[in-house]
């Protein structure tokens, strides 16, 4: 059996999806009842609710458990010591693999929830415990937070420039490698960077989804503190906020982009584009 970590989140899902596609048996962590709902109405798996900063609860997953694959909530402020923690029960618990779910260029100290991922990575390296590392690109999905906003007003606000590059992958493809590294052994030892093949402007990717949807889109920067009432306003907490304020000053100056090179020859096929994510989702 597989644990999945973080299952009820968008990344989650889209990896026992696949894993169950190919066959394999999964058990999912939720946070709550509603995820737990959530999940059963969606997947066969085995559930089991509980928060990873417990310890009684991380313990009690790993029964019959062979490998796992470690998501932690996004921009978790306790992101590295529910990884040691999770680290720790994997190993007591002799698993044949531990897979975590890391982020493009977790060296980048400038973004912090990209260093806590860079410790958690080297606690693996120490640990005797058979890993692989996956370090996906921003995702495509992650534009369509923007849908309403585009089909009302054809507007794209972020706090950062339009002219910022990225290379966006498609989550599909990164939950395609996931099922892939935790069905053979020679993935063990590996840390795979997974970038989509487009190096897109935040316009550019703007441009292809008006030609879709049959409307100018444009992209609008709207300055930090703009973005900070609203984030406030949504519910984000501290940590969060200001994570993601560095992280768009890292994007403002350097943007966030790789080579598509170790997904193509991971997925033997080439990774979905832009415009092939744009034509399956719209």
């Amino acid at each position: 059996m597989i644990l999945v970590t973080g299952a009820a989140g968008k990344t989650g899902q889209a990896v026992v999806r696949a894993l169950l596609a190919n066959g394999r048996t999964v058990r999912t962590l939720v946070r709550n009842e509603t995820q737990r709902e959530l999940i059963s109405s969606l997947y066969d798996t085995d559930i089991v609710i509980g928060d990873m900063r417990v310890e009684s609860v991380i313990s009690s997953l790993f029964e019959d458990i062979r490998a796992v694959y470690h998501i932690c909530p996004n921009m978790h402020p306790d992101e590295l010591s529910i990884g040691l923690a999770m680290i720790s029960a994997a190993k007591t618990a002799d698993v044949t693999q531990f897979v975590f779910h890391s982020v493009l260029h977790p060296q980048v100290e400038a973004m912090p929830h990209h260093w806590q991922k860079m410790r958690v990575e080297e606690a693996l390296f120490t640990s005797g415990i058979p890993f692989t590392i996956l370090q996906p690109a921003a995702y495509m999905q992650n534009i369509l937070v923007e849908w309403k906003n585009i089909q009302q007003e054809g507007i794209i606000r972020v706090p950062y420039s339009p002219e910022s590059k990225g290379s966006p992958v498609d989550l599909n493809d990164v939950a395609d490698v996931a099922s892939l590294v935790l069905s053979d052994r020679d993935h063990i030892g590996a840390t795979y960077e997974l970038c989509g093949p487009d190096i897109l402007t935040y316009q550019e990717q703007a441009t292809i989804l008006s030609e879709y949807i049959d409307r100018s889109i444009r992209v609008e920067q709207i300055s930090l503190n703009e973005w900070k009432t609203l984030a406030y306003g949504a519910g984000l907490r501290t940590y969060s906020v200001e994570s993601l304020l560095k992280m768009f000053l890292y994007y403002d100056f350097y943007g966030f982009w790789g080579s598509s090179h170790v997904l193509s020859t991971l997925l033997q096929r080439p990774p979905t584009s832009f415009i092939e994510f744009a034509t399956n989702h719209l």
